[in-house]
């Protein structure tokens, strides 16, 4: 095909048409055939022949049918057009480049081609090879030279496969296929005259002219190439009846075989090398066999046996035509040339069928003598040539159709059979060489001997009377029978047929001597014994006396042949043979017998099984009258006969066979072939050794323990036999491992493979040489089955591991091989020096070197001693001749064996991840590679990706998985691969004189970069997705990869982002899974939901690449922001332009496409697709009831004896867990009823029971229940035991991205320990039905855990995806647009709990929860509490219940279930999500829109579902990592009632409280403790509550509480204090809160004074300076001080400071209450709380702000927010609407000041912030901070109230004011600031709310009434004791302000009482200036009164 560079680039297309010469014979043009050949492989492996290749047939129909002659000699129009810049060739253009046009003459001059066709081959071959080589260097044209004589050769190749594809497709689509209309239309256009033309025209070619003699070489030998593929498509022509043979084109080929045959032909004088020679005698051999089938040799046989004439036979030879070819056959001379010998044998045979055929036309034939034919070919052996051409194997090596090439000489040989008489005569050498003949024939085709015994088939007939023969003198003569057998016993079918004939032989033949006192019939043949007759050489079986049998031959004149009337079965005559072979006089027969039995146990396990069965003979004593019946072991002859054997050849080859048999059975009947094996020890172990004392790195013999007889035998095996016994040896021992057997035998038997064969086979003799390499593979096979088997084995294995991972030699001998180029294979393959076998044995060594080491790699034992030689072995850059990495990346770029590059793609991922996680040994950006290596390692992964055949699907997954890792653990030899390499590139194109224009640079650019090889697949994505998920999953799964590192790989995703469509094409996978979201349920297949998982790991990778995505540029911005922000100055803005732009786009981009899924309904199909989750509980208890059923079914097997084809560790499994069960408390109280019952053995009520078991097990199979407990007990026992947990492994190689460590059942590795497929032949049925049931619903679990892990990895892209919006929600910064409309999202709300409720019914209450069941739970909740989060406005009630009831039934299900691990993390966000929808149920509650609802209780709905909760709450409670989450949903739910009589009696129920108040002791889970206090301040505000924390000891927790957290900072300044709080809990104020509450809601308890004591002396006077620490007044600046310092010197605090603050004087106010118990407070501790209350009291009052004022400039403290939740109100605006006191300073105290902060701090700050204009904003913290300063207040004036009160009752008591004494108040200037801010706030506040005023405003408002009401009491006690005057401007301001408030208050009702509290004090001046006039003689009746009244 034309590739990419061969198009005209645009440039190109201005050119005049004048330049261009158009070429007329468009045939000069032709596309790449090795391409078209690749396409019809493929199509013969997917079975499928598609459109466009059927096109493609049709297109080349003239190629295929002239072949290489569309090839045209040198032609002068070609010459001159070549002299234009560009060429047209029908179509097709091409630009001319002058350096190629003359490599093209120089190239057509060689090879006297076509000058056009020279330029476009020398084109093709640049272009293939353009970063090697050009037209100038001396290698190019060897390989133009290779390059057309692979074109020509791929092009008969093609023709060769259409006729074989044309069988195939033609039967399937019953003669309607494409190809076969091509094929017939190729044989009816004469193709087979023209490929003799071109036949006769190779065999007459000569070198061409000015050709080197290394490129002559090749040429000739590619003649001979195409001159056999040649013959091949003739062959195929005429043995598939294509077409028949005539006389004509017979007569042609017998004169080119007669030519080539006397060397007349160029081509037989040319052969001067080896590979040469053998060319040209297989094509000898390959036209002998066209002759012969041309001869239709087997329709004159079927003619012959249905007995019809010549004239209706369908010959195609008239009796002309056979007079003429037998004139050219007698013209031939088998004395001059022998190799006609063949050819005249046959014409003989031909012409002694036709002369048997009935007929009178055959009359003029007769004279035609064939015995002078035959004559002359026996006198020169002929048919030795046959047996020459059967024992060379050289048909065998040829790629041709070597089974119809067997099929002519075994037909040849039947009619050779037919036509002459050949004599049973015992030392015929005729009859020898015909067996010999026929063994060689049938062995190795199997559809040969299915033929040979379909009885309909007549061309075996002559050979099936031979076997017939045979079996008559069996056995007597055995070897020539039983070696005929075993030739035709190849197949199940035909193995099958050989032991049924064997065992059904009808009769005994021995020699007799005639003297033996027995008689002879009057026949005077028939003979009788008259005693029992012993049949020689086979002890112990004898014929019975009075015996009849017939002579058959007569040996002499005493001595007869007898075929006696005694059948027995031939097979146990020849196992009795083996018996007896320390009898035998040479091991012939032996080596023959092994052989057979050999053979048919590995073709027909059925075979294998019979002879393993009991057998057994009646033996009869010569002398004795009895008879007694003889029992044989087949095993133990075998192992007898193996213990016995001495090294010698044949004892050798028996001692192979016997091994191969025994490794046979083993297979069958692991446990009884193993221990008999073991037994017998065939292989001389030392037992009692310990076969790992010597030191792991000797090499030496010893260290195996086994005896110098096996290695001498291993020895002898390979230098005079073909390694059979060191194969057989080594997969024994494959074997034995492979079943769990382990003891010392084995484990010796291993080390001597290792460390005996594997370090030495290397420096054997073979004396087959290619023996070599079947050796390393086999061994290899021994280390790979040592690796993998403990993972399922005893831990004993770990010695083996510490043998293979600490022997160097070992490690040598790997390394040694995997330790090879691609530039030495390539060497190899044009080397001479070495055969084509030992080239294909090392590319296999190679193949599964890599894979043995990559299973090292990745499985090497952890922290294991002999890791380090392992490591330093493998991972040393010293290694020579090259690294381990450097031959690894080398090898992915040999091309011309797929399987090496897949497997040194694993090794390679295997090292990165070695090498990273083992000390990054190999941390350099390049490995230790050259840049030409990188450069080539980048061109090959390009190369392999690029190729979109179904044969590169496994290599393109290997270099994805490849890359992937590289990403992961190599990210900067990934970074240098990604590099361009320019340089390197540019110096080797100014090596060069050619330089290729700019469109092909570019094209070849495109091709080298590997990530527009991934654009391509993303590209493809539809395709890929619906039928190669594979593919994309591994390319989506590098991307992950990349984008998981980003940060390294920044150039590399803005080149990938900046594509154009990229992130359409990658998103297309989400698309695809919404679109396809039906909401329906199928019964799925198991191949449709690995499909489906496949898609959803698809899905998981793109979520994460777009979550990776988004927080990477969330990063950029905030990063880019920090950097304008602390440098000063902008950056490079120059530099950088291009990049941004790029970022802008590919961001836009992305922000499209999440608008548009917003907008459709992409994104909610998405959610849905991802939430729902069906899982067939009733399959997956059925699974786990039938591995129970096929458990006990095993122990039942194994307690009978009957162990089958179980391994050994199944077996030790199976009978453990038996023992287990019998031990069972249910078991035993069975034994004693069943013992009850009259069962006395205890061995038979054992199995009784376990039969029971079984049918019980059954039953509930079968949907019956079991009513016996004990049963019950049992099966419970077993299912929670898991009988096959072994095999429940962590799946390894696995494309899960997050899965590596999910499990699944190795079905392959149990179906092996079970030997299921056994079963029948084990006969037992009920046995296999029950099994396959078992790996069928197995399977189908296996399906379901990967389905289920791949959704619940897209179900947490999504969530991370979701997250995001969440932030996106509370952050105005970076935007994704990812956000649904409120509607759309609570329908998908809606949809996610029926999901959760859709899940909860497959968890089982007081049950083991699946662990996968709990995954999806816990993420369908995540996902559930996600979309709560991002709910912002329209709340609804339904929905937040429906959240609120579902969480809470998922809940109460897990409570119940068994305690687990697993259900932590679920039950924590089920909690989480009971937090959010009961806020956000309260928050709906509370809206504008239901104002009329003030509580939850006020909805019975609400009511219901939350007093439901709480039991389930209290219950989690008792859970360690729930109880915070617990506790905190309880008090919110309490908080939403009004009445707590309604939700007490619940909590008195089911509350742990004593459990909640002893974690108040849990210092070491801090966080915990102010949730608890939060919940304890909740219930403390109930009598009952208050009550039940103090008889919990609540005071004495919490002052050993309070002990341990002082609650002082730990840092002197403001700012360090200030983060030093953000990370300490609360628990100082939170503890007083509880304290205030006990004390205030305890009510009338008796000992209510005791605890006010107890807090008074134990907290408050012991712990004075922190209760002194907890009220201080920090110092302010003053108002005018405007300095630097003095607003540097600002206090700090912070939000919790002032709840703390507050807290402490709230105990302080309730405390001072009491005023028998405050008395025991110090004078001087009362004195400064009264004082640094009137001091903050100033700072409040003071600073008072109204409206309409100037702000002030600076605030006269700080308080910024620290805490999440407070930059969260930060962003809020304010629901206060203030502009008045402390809510217009509150907004200057915590202005924000990113630079005074930390780092981190400022980071999150402004990216919280971004978007913030005001840098003084009104927000929701700022008036929750001024609420917080007038609670303070509040509490402040409340305690100086209670002091004034204390005061003047002391006063009443004594009957004066002692002012000596009288407390410390506030001046009135301090209380008017107060009495105006509170008039003032409530008259704004009053006057802007024309309707209803929200609950937050009302409880402002009635808090500075009271503050207001007060501060004039205060004013008035004040006034009184000082006899202070009133300030008449402020009384007259005062009394305006008031009429303004009340004025403004009208229509509040919420205001009216305490208006009319505030009215009795000042309702106008008057009333006021007359009281306080008179309040020096009111002061004792009723100022304090009314004091006394308000307090």
């Amino acid at each position: 095909m034309a590739t990419a560079a061969e198009a005209p680039s645009n440039a190109d297309l201005h050119t005049s048409s004048s330049s261009i010469a158009k070429i007329n014979d468009v045939s000069l043009w032709w596309d790449a055939f090795s391409d078209f050949l690749t396409d019809l492989e493929n199509a013969a492996m997917e079975y499928v022949f598609t459109e466009s290749l059927e096109k493609k047939l049709k297109e080349n129909h003239t190629w295929f049918l002239e072949t290489v002659t569309k090839f045209k000699k040198p032609s002068q129009s070609s010459r001159k057009a070549l002299e234009s810049p560009r060429i047209r060739i029908g179509e097709k253009e091409l630009n001319v480049v002058h350096e190629l046009r003359e490599a093209a003459f120089k190239i057509s001059s060689i090879l006297c081609l076509d000058e056009v066709q020279a330029y476009i081959l020398v084109k093709r071959t640049l272009e293939r090879n353009s970063s090697e080589v050009n037209e100038k260097q001396p290698d190019f044209l060897n390989l133009v030279v290779v390059d057309y004589c692979t074109e020509r050769q791929c092009l008969l190749k093609c023709t060769r496969d259409i006729l074989v594809h044309a069988l195939y497709f033609g039967s399937q689509s019953n003669g309607d296929s494409a190809v076969l209309d091509e094929a017939q239309s190729l044989v009816n256009n004469d193709l087979e005259g023209k490929l003799l033309s071109v036949l006769e025209g190779v065999l007459s070619s000569n070198y061409p002219a000015h050709m080197d003699v290394d490129i002559s070489i090749m040429w000739y030998e590619e003649m001979v190439e195409e001159g056999k593929l040649i013959v091949d498509i003739l062959f195929l022509i005429y043995y598939e009846s294509f077409s028949t043979c005539d006389a004509k084109c017979w007569k042609r080929l017998s004169a080119l075989y007669e030519g080539v045959v006397s060397g007349s032909y160029h081509i037989q004088k040319l052969a001067v090398t080896p590979e040469a020679v053998r060319a040209v005698y297989l094509l000898k051999v390959q036209l002998l066999l066209i002759l012969i089938e041309a001869l239709n040799l087997e329709s004159l046989l079927q003619m012959l046996h249905d007995n019809e004439p010549l004239s209706k036979g369908s010959i195609s030879f008239s009796e002309a035509d056979i007079f003429q070819m037998d004139a050219i056959i007698s013209s031939l001379s088998a004395f001059q040339a022998n190799e006609t010998g063949p050819l005249i044998l046959s014409w003989a045979v031909f012409l002694s069928l036709i002369s048997s055929l009935p007929g009178e036309e055959l009359k003029s034939l007769m004279e035609l003598e064939n015995i002078g034919y035959s004559r002359q070919s026996f006198e020169v052996s002929s048919l030795e040539y046959f047996l020459e051409i059967l024992e060379g194997g050289i048909l065998k090596s040829s790629d041709g159709p070597v089974a119809g090439y067997w099929s002519v000489m075994r037909t040849f040989i039947s009619a050779f059979l037919a036509s002459f008489e050949i004599n049973i005569k015992f030392g015929d050498k005729s009859l020898k060489l015909m067996l010999e003949i026929l063994s060689k024939i049938y062995r190795g085709e199997e559809s040969l001997c299915v033929q040979f015994w379909d009885k309909e088939s007549c061309i075996d007939g002559p050979v099936r009377c031979l076997l017939f023969n045979l079996e008559s003198e069996f056995p007597f003569k055995t070897t020539e029978f039983v070696c005929l057998l075993s030739a035709l016993c190849e197949g199940s079918w035909p193995a099958e047929c050989v032991y049924n004939f064997l065992d059904k032989t009808v009769g005994i033949t021995t020699s007799f001597e005639m003297s033996n006192g027995s008689t002879v019939g009057d026949a005077s043949n028939i003979v009788e014994t008259s005693l029992p007759l012993c049949v020689p050489s086979i002890e112990g079986l004898v014929i019975p006396s009075k015996t009849h049998g017939q002579v058959f031959k007569i040996i002499d004149e005493n001595c007869v042949l007898v075929r006696w009337e005694y059948t027995e079965s031939g097979v146990l005559m020849l196992v009795l043979r083996l018996a007896q072979q320390q009898y035998m006089p040479n091991l012939d027969e032996l080596v023959v017998i092994l052989d057979l039995i050999c053979r048919l146990v590995n073709f027909n396990l059925g075979v294998c099984y019979s002879l393993l069965a009991p057998w057994s003979f009646l033996h009869e004593e010569p002398y004795g009258v009895g008879r007694q019946e003889i029992s044989v072991d087949v095993v133990a002859i075998l192992c007898t006969l193996l213990k016995g054997l001495s090294p010698s050849v044949n004892g050798t080859t028996a001692m192979s066979l016997g091994i191969k048999v025994l490794a046979k059975m083993l297979t069958c009947l692991p446990s009884r072939v193993s221990s008999m094996a073991m037994k017998s020890n065939i292989f001389d172990a030392a037992f009692g050794l310990n076969p790992f004392g010597v030191s792991h790195n000797s090499s030496s013999s010893g260290s195996w323990m086994l005896t110098g007889r096996l290695s001498k035998m291993l020895l002898i095996d390979c230098e005079q036999s073909d390694c059979s016994l060191t194969l057989a040896v080594l997969e024994f021992t494959i074997n034995l491992l492979e079943i769990g057997l382990q003891n010392e035998v084995v484990l010796a038997l291993v080390v001597f493979s290792l460390q005996y064969v594997l370090v030495n086979h290397e420096l054997w003799t073979y004396k087959v040489k290619h023996a070599r390499w079947k050796v390393t593979l086999k061994v290899f096979e021994v280390v790979k089955k040592c690796v993998w088997s403990s993972s399922y084995h005893h831990p004993g294995w770990q010695s083996l591991h510490d043998v293979l991972f600490s022997d160097s030699s070992i490690h040598s001998v790997i390394l040694r091989i995997v330790c090879t180029t691609t530039p030495i294979l390539e060497k190899l393959s044009f080397s001479r020096l070495f055969e084509t076998q030992d080239i294909e044995g090392l590319h296999l060594a190679l193949s599964s070197a890599l894979d043995v080491l990559a299973d090292m790699v990745s499985f090497q034992p952890k922290d294991s001693p002999s890791l380090p030689v392992f490591q330093g072995a493998v991972l040393s850059p010293m290694r020579k001749p090259v690294p381990v990495v450097t031959a690894a990346v080398s090898l992915t770029s040999y091309f011309r064996n797929r399987m090496i590059q897949i497997r040194s793609a694993r090794l390679l991922a295997a090292l990165f991840v070695a090498d990273s996680t083992e000390g990054l040994i190999y941390s350099n950006t390049n490995l230790g590679l050259s840049d030409i290596q990188v450069s080539g390692f980048r061109k090959s992964i390009c190369r392999i990706l690029s190729e979109h055949s179904p044969c590169n699907e496994d290599i393109a997954v290997a270099v994805m998985q490849l890359l992937s890792a590289a990403a992961s653990y190599q990210p900067a030899f990934l970074n240098f691969i990604f590099m361009s390499n320019r340089s390197f590139d540019a110096e080797v194109h100014d090596a060069n004189s050619y330089q290729p224009n700019k469109s092909q640079k570019e094209s070849n650019s495109k091709e080298e970069c590997i990530f527009s090889v991934i654009l391509l697949y993303l590209e493809k994505s539809e395709d890929l997705f619906q039928r190669k998920s594979k593919i994309l999953l591994c390319v989506l799964n590098f991307l992950r990869e990349l984008w998981q590192g980003a940060p390294r790989f920044l150039k590399t995703l803005e080149n990938l982002k900046g594509s154009d469509g990229f992130w359409r094409l990658l998103a297309y996978s989400a698309v695809v899974t919404s679109s396809n979201y039906d909401g329906s349920s199928n019964i799925l297949t198991e191949k449709e939901l690995q499909e489906i998982a496949y898609r959803y790991q698809c899905l998981s990778n793109t979520l994460d690449i777009l979550n990776y995505e988004v927080f990477l540029q969330k990063k950029l911005l905030q990063a880019k922001l920090i950097a304008k922000q602390i440098s000063g100055f902008p950056s490079n803005e120059t530099r950088e332009n291009g990049d941004s732009e790029v970022k802008d786009m590919s961001l836009h981009t992305l922000r499209d496409i999440f608008s548009s899924w917003c907008k459709s309904s992409i994104l909610s199909n998405l959610i849905k697709v991802c939430a729902s989750w069906e899982y067939d509980r009733s399959t997956h208890m059925r699974a786990k009831f039938s591995s129970c059923l096929v458990a006990v079914h095993i122990m039942l097997k194994i307690r009978t004896g009957e162990m089958g084809s179980l391994s050994v560790f199944l077996i030790d499994m199976m009978s453990s867990l038996s023992q287990k069960l019998c031990k069972l408390p249910a078991f035993l109280e069975l034994l004693t009823q069943y013992a009850e019952q009259g069962y006395s053995e205890r061995q038979e009520i054992e199995t009784l029971i376990f039969s029971d078991l079984f049918y019980h097990i059954r039953g509930e199979l079968d949907g019956r229940q079991i009513n016996n407990k004990l049963f019950k007990e049992l099966i419970q026992f077993l299912i929670d035991s898991n009988p096959f947990a072994a095999y429940y492994k962590c799946r390894q190689g696995n494309l899960l991205p997050d899965v590596k460590a999910s499990h699944s059942y190795d079905l392959v590795q149990l179906r092996t320990d079970m030997g299921v497929k056994m079963w029948d032949h084990l006969r037992w049925k009920e046995s296999r039905e029950i099994g396959e049931t078992m790996l069928l619903l197995l399977q189908h679990e296996n399906s379901t855990i990967l389905c289920t892990k791949s959704k619940l990895q897209a179900i947490r892209g999504l969530i991370t995806l979701l997250h995001m919006t969440e932030a996106e929600v509370k952050n105005d910064g970076f935007s994704t647009m990812l956000r649904m409309s409120e509607e759309v999202v609570w329908a998908t709300i809606q949809h996610v709990c029926q999901c959760l409720h859709a899940t909860l019914e497959f968890v089982t209450p007081n049950f083991d929860v699946l662990g996968d069941v709990i995954d999806i739970l816990e993420a369908q909740a995540q996902l559930l509490l996600v979309l709560i989060k991002n709910i912002t406005t329209n709340i609804s009630q339904s929905a937040c219940l429906n959240v609120l009831s579902t969480s809470g039934s998922c809940l109460k299900v897990l409570c119940s279930c068994r305690p687990s691990n697993s259900l932590g993390k679920t039950i924590e966000i089920l909690l989480m999500l009971i937090l959010c929808s009961a806020k956000l149920l309260g928050k709906d509650l509370h809206s504008k829109e239901a104002a009329h609802i003030e509580v939850i209780d006020g909805s019975p709905w609400a009511s219901t579902t939350s007093l439901g909760l709480l039991p389930v709450l209290c219950a989690c409670i008792s859970r360690v990592d729930s109880l915070a989450l617990s506790v905190a949903a309880v008090d919110l739910i309490l908080k939403g009632f009004s009445k707590p009589l309604i939700w007490f009696p619940i909590l008195q129920r089911h509350l742990p409280l004593q459990h909640i108040v002893n974690k108040l002791q849990d210092v070491a889970n801090p966080k915990v403790i102010p949730v608890i206090l939060k919940f304890l301040l909740n219930i403390a505000q109930v009598r009952e509550g208050a009550e039940m924390l103090l008889n919990a000891g609540i005071l004495e927790y919490l002052r050993v509480l309070l002990d341990t957290f002082d609650g002082r900072p730990s840092s002197s300044t403001d700012t360090e204090r200030v983060s030093d709080k953000t990370g300490n809990p609360p628990v100082w104020g939170l503890s007083l809160a509880v304290l205030t509450a006990v004390v205030q809601f305890s009510g009338d308890v008796s000992s209510s004074a005791t605890i006010v004591d107890f807090i008074v002396t134990g907290m408050l006077v012991e712990k004075a300076p922190l209760v002194s620490h907890h009220v201080r007044v920090p110092d302010f600046s003053s108002d005018g001080d405007d300095s630097k310092r003095a607003r540097s010197l600002l206090p700090t605090i912070s939000f919790n400071d002032l709840k703390e603050t507050q807290n402490a004087w709230a105990l302080i106010c309730v405390l001072a209450r009491d005023w028998n118990s405050w008395k025991r407070v110090p004078q001087n501790m009362e004195s400064q709380l009264r004082e640094r209350s009137i001091h903050l009291l100033a700072l409040i009052g003071r600073v008072a702000h109204r409206a309409g004022e100037p702000t002030k400039r600076d605030a006269p403290l700080l308080c910024r927010p620290v805490l999440k939740e407070e930059f969260e109100c930060y962003k809020k605006p304010s629901f206060i609407n203030s502009q008045n006191g402390w809510f217009a300073l509150a907004a200057l105290s915590c202005k924000l000041d990113p630079k005074s902060l930390p780092l981190s701090t400022a980071l999150n700050s402004r990216d919280q912030l971004n978007g913030i204009s005001n840098p003084a904003p009104h927000t929701q913290f700022s008036d929750l901070v001024s609420i917080e300063i007038y609670k303070i207040c509040f509490l402040l004036l409340k305690f100086l109230c209670i002091q004034a009160e204390n005061a003047a009752r002391n006063a009443e008591d004594v009957g004066f004011v002692d002012l000596a004494h009288f407390p410390e108040l506030p001046m009135p200037d301090i209380l008017h600031g107060l009495q105006d801010q509170g008039i003032a706030i409530i008259t704004e506040l009053c006057a802007a709310a024309k309707e209803m005023i929200d609950p937050e405003t009302q409880e402002l408002c009635l808090l500075l009434w009271r503050i207001t009401i007060m501060s004039l009491h205060l004013e008035y006690c004040v006034i009184q004791i000082c006899g202070i005057r009133p300030v008449l401007g402020h009384v007259d301001m005062l009394a305006k302000e008031l009429r303004l408030l009340f004025r403004a208050t009208e229509g509040h009702g919420f205001l009216k009482e305490p208006e009319n509290s505030l009215k009795q004090i000042g309702s106008d001046k008057e009333f006021f200036l007359e009281e306080v006039a008179g309040c020096h003689v009111d002061l004792q009746n009723s100022g304090l009164w009314r004091f006394r009244v308000y307090l």
